[in-house]
């Protein structure tokens, strides 16, 4: 406390021997003193005050400083010493900054130094002319922006509203590493700029990337090692999907510092957009010459999402905010969550970006293991796999997910209640699509198909030509179709994406060719198998549109099919309705029927077990989905009469269209 009166008082000292006794000052600066001391002082007289009066005040105010030692002033002082080293400030520059410290630590030296400004008849360069024992030209003179007081980012200059604002600033989190005890240089910047936590995820988390992730390796490798100013790498993704967490890995390949930007104080302080920027633009200029340092810059739409006044003040120019990106010394990472909101012209300053996505099945299940170990839900190896398989949650909801699980002591029933709830809340509070399920493994010898399957999959099992094939499977509802595609993705050792129509069709204009796209993207970030279910609904026959997206929607599909470089499959009930330029983007157009007589026996043993009923060969165009609903059916009734099962069946295929007569079995 002593080292703040000596400031306010040796200031209001310094003002009484500048001012005389008629000035504003001289009617102000008693009050003043007996704001910061005990002291009476000597009446002002009701006259013109005259010199005898104002040399008492004067002699008073001299008396009163106290020493300067102690506390947190010599604190200050010793870190603008090392911050004024760092950046070669002139000594005058070194003293501005530490009073705009001391204004906006210190309330006593703040109560005088507004006090003296509101008096109009104390200008700011006089006031710190008076502070650094200089005269007014050399203040002005380092306050210019082309100084290094401002230049370096250290000072910033706001405009304000009324006069006895300080019009500049210095930010919180530097002004705070001002008060700090620190050893070195190196102490304060790891308090303004705070190492990232270590990662929790490996490299081979993010296989999802394909040749992006060395890409992206290499590129902060080489501009590390290059000093390459003006390299920004952008990752952007819905929450979750591991941004975050991919930078900290990234700086870990490269063996960077990953130091992060604008991230909340150990009060728990946020700083605003501004604040932010103006922290960027110290970390450029205090680490620029290090080449073992990258910066991760967190929810960039804080700061390039669109003209967000931030307590009454604009956000920087565009031009200044470009200038940064295009100059910043440090390779920085900003991440996220859309860059619908981002200035395009911010956007387009990032040297590379990626779109994260969540992990792949064969990631996921990695993850998941590696997640319960670190919360022990207390989930069984296999009901891990089973879940990851399930859910294609991103990881952090994952992690939160088991960790209520552990809370409530649920496991595997708790785990799956906390995703569904969060695919719910992501899908606008309705339930998402389901995902396939069946009770019943893929059986070849219940698929009618007029093709070789075995034989096919085979060949598709080893060949590396495989990743540019492309199947329509058609014919009747039930035959299997969307089941073989299934089961050829793991035969081939590739997950699923699998997308129905209307996962992809939008109300709004151009909307579907969007889904469209971003499908055939995500499969390739994946490494997926692509399948399309009700495909004709997405590639019905131009000839018959009668509105021009239903046009464009189908040239979308077509484009992305010629070009797309992995397997897709689509499947249809009606080929019929196809455009007829879908001919030649299938290398396979495979029929799947309805069972043959043959067949029937193996599907009962299947669904129903026990021996087969002698009416069950009567029955025609019955399909392996005819004998998973019959049984669903029956399991709903508790019912396993073989005669109940049979007229169950006969009901299917009497409610078949096209069925030439009703069939009376069992009546």
């Amino acid at each position: 406390m002593s080292y703040e009166k000596h400031l306010a008082l040796d200031l209001v000292a310094r003002l009484a021997d500048r001012f005389g006794p008629a000035s504003k000052v001289a009617k102000e600066l008693p009050g003043w003193l007996e704001y910061l001391t005990e002291v009476e002082c000597p009446e002002r007289p009701k006259t013109r005050p005259g010199a005898i009066w104002w040399n008492k005040i004067r002699d008073l105010a001299r008396s009163v400083v106290p020493a300067a030692r102690g506390g947190e002033g010599e604190l200050v002082l010793a870190n603008a010493t090392r911050l004024g080293a760092h950046f070669r400030l002139p000594e005058l520059e070194v003293r501005i900054l530490c009073f705009v410290v001391f204004y906006k630590l210190f309330e006593s030296f703040e109560h005088v130094v507004d006090g003296a400004l509101e008096t109009r008849e104390v200008t700011l360069p006089l006031l710190l002319a008076q502070f650094c024992d200089c005269d007014e030209t050399a203040v002005r003179a380092a306050l210019r922006a082309d100084q290094r007081l401002r230049s370096s980012g250290l000072l910033h200059y706001e405009r304000r509203h009324y006069v006895r604002d300080l019009p500049y600033a210095i930010s919180d989190r530097l002004c705070m590493a001002m008060l700090a005890d620190v050893d070195d240089l190196d102490g304060l910047i790891a308090l303004m700029f705070p190492s990232a936590p270590a990662p929790e995820a490996e490299w081979r988390d993010f296989e999802g990337l394909g040749g992006q992730a060395g890409f992206m390796r290499d590129l902060l490798a080489r501009a590390l090692a290059a000093g390459t100013p003006g390299v920004n790498i952008l990752l952007y993704g819905p929450p979750g999907t591991g941004k975050t967490e991919f930078a900290k890995v990234l700086a870990r390949e490269v063996s960077a510092h990953l130091r992060a930007i604008g991230e909340a104080d150990v009060n728990g302080e946020e700083p605003s957009g501004r604040e932010r920027l103006t922290e960027l633009g110290i970390a450029g200029r205090m680490l620029g010459a290090r080449r073992d340092t990258v910066l991760l810059f967190d929810e960039m739409e804080d700061l390039f999402g669109g003209p967000t006044l931030f307590f009454g003040q604009a956000q920087p120019s565009k031009v200044h905010n470009n200038r940064l990106l295009e100059t910043n010394p440090i390779p920085t990472i900003w991440t996220t969550n859309s860059i619908a909101t981002c200035d395009p012209a911010v956007l387009r300053r990032m040297t590379y970006s990626v779109q994260m996505r969540p992990p792949s099945g064969r990631v996921r299940g990695r993850i998941w293991q590696r997640l319960e170990a670190r919360h022990a839900s207390g989930i069984a190896s296999e009901a891990l796999s089973r879940l990851a398989e399930t859910h294609d949650h991103a990881p952090a909801l994952v992690s939160d997910a088991m960790r209520v699980a552990r809370l409530c002591e649920g496991g595997e029933d708790v785990v799956g209640q906390v995703l569904g709830a969060a695919s719910r809340l992501a899908n606008g509070g309705a339930d998402p699509s389901p995902k396939h399920h069946t009770e019943v493994p893929w059986q070849a010898g219940l698929a009618n198909a007029d093709t070789d399957l075995t034989r096919l999959e085979g060949r598709l099992s080893h060949s590396d030509a495989s990743y540019r094939v492309s199947f329509c499977l058609e014919g009747p509802a039930g035959t299997g179709k969307s089941a073989w595609a299934r089961h050829l993705a793991r035969v081939m050792g590739l997950p699923v994406l699998e997308k129905r129509a209307s996962d992809l069709m939008s109300m709004w204009v151009g909307g579907t060719e969007q889904n469209i796209a971003r499908a055939f993207s995500d499969a390739r970030s994946d490494g997926a198998l692509l399948i399309f279910d009700e495909a004709d609904s997405l590639l019905s026959d131009r000839r018959d549109a009668e509105r021009s997206w239903e046009i464009s929607q189908v040239n979308e599909m077509l484009t992305w099919m010629e070009s797309h470089p992995l397997p897709f499959v689509c499947t249809t009930n009606f080929a019929e309705k196809l455009d007829p330029a879908t001919q030649r983007r299938f290398t396979f157009r495979i029929r799947f029927d309805w069972l043959k007589p043959a067949q029937l026996p193996l599907a009962w043993a299947v669904h129903f077990g026990g021996e087969v009923p002698a009416g069950l060969r009567i029955l025609d165009r019955l399909t392996p989905g005819d004998f998973a609903n019959v049984a669903r059916r029956m399991r709903a009734l508790a019912e396993n009469d073989p005669r109940a099962i049979l007229l169950q069946l006969a009901r299917e295929v009497e409610g078949k269209e096209g069925t030439p007569r009703p069939i009376g079995f069992g009546r």
